[in-house]
């Protein structure tokens, strides 16, 4: 065997092995673009979820933003005719809402709003429900509400705050729960709390624009068409609301300390 023919058969070998070593290393490229394609997929597909979900609580917060800056100054019949519609704790509202009629009539409607918060594994949702606020409703426990309707689910826990309007002799205050007397706050605070502790780490203040005839706003000074007759006088009220407001405030410190 020559020399000449010995180089060609070395060069020989020598290709193939380059032939096989640029097909592996092909592989191993197409290889990784095909994971590197499915990953983009499915952080794409991630993404766009995150944005439905960030969109969906959007409305549903904006919806529940406008329900309760137009909550209504209704009273209950009966015994309990001096008292509003409406009942504030951190994790529940209720509260009575005018809105047009469903059958498209030119008369309103008013229906009674619960707003409550469940925690929901790691985060949380809130749950709309409505009832007839028909005459002769005496209190809470005799409302019939209907389907129930998740206005918002994700991370947070929807946690409600309220708002006692200032006075010439005291702030504005915040507080967890509305005392059971008088009227309605004047705001109140929306805010996405830690599910798990509680803590708000960012709020919305909803003001309340409550309309209503003057006799069901201030009452015992007009008449009011939703009660038999006017209401307690709310100057009194409102003194009972700011004196619970202070004790709640008080009693809140003392618990957790300076």
């Amino acid at each position: 065997m020559t020399a000449a023919r010995i180089r060609r058969d070395r060069r020989g070998g020598f290709l193939m092995v380059e032939a096989l070593a640029v097909l592996a290393i092909s592989a191993a490229i197409l290889l990784a673009l095909g994971s590197l394609t499915r990953l983009m997929l499915h952080q794409a597909d991630a993404v766009a979820e995150r944005t439905t979900r960030l969109e969906r609580a959007e409305q549903g917060l904006s919806a529940l933003s406008r329900d309760i800056g137009r909550m209504a100054r209704a009273r209950w019949d009966g015994p309990e005719r001096e008292r509003f519609v409406f009942a504030g704790e951190p994790w529940r509202m209720l509260f009575a809402l005018d809105r047009p009629a469903a059958d498209g009539s030119a008369l309103g409607e008013t229906v009674a709003v619960l707003l409550r918060s469940d925690r929901n594994g790691a985060g949380g949702r809130l749950i709309r429900a409505e009832a007839p606020l028909v005459p002769g409703l005496t209190g809470a426990d005799a409302l019939a509400f209907g389907p129930e309707r998740v206005l918002y689910e994700g991370p947070a826990r929807i946690r409600f705050a309220y708002v006692a309007p200032r006075t010439d002799t005291t702030p504005e205050l915040i507080v967890d729960a509305w005392p059971p007397v008088g009227p309605p706050p004047v705001a109140v605070r929306v805010g996405l709390a830690d599910p798990a502790g509680g803590d708000v780490a960012s709020a919305l203040r909803v003001p309340v624009r409550a309309e209503g005839e003057p006799g069901c706003v201030r009452a015992r000074t007009h008449y009011c068409s939703r009660t038999e007759e006017g209401g307690a006088d709310d100057d009194a009220a409102l003194g009972a609301i700011l004196n619970a407001v202070t004790q709640d405030r008080a009693a809140s410190q003392r618990r957790n300390g300076p």
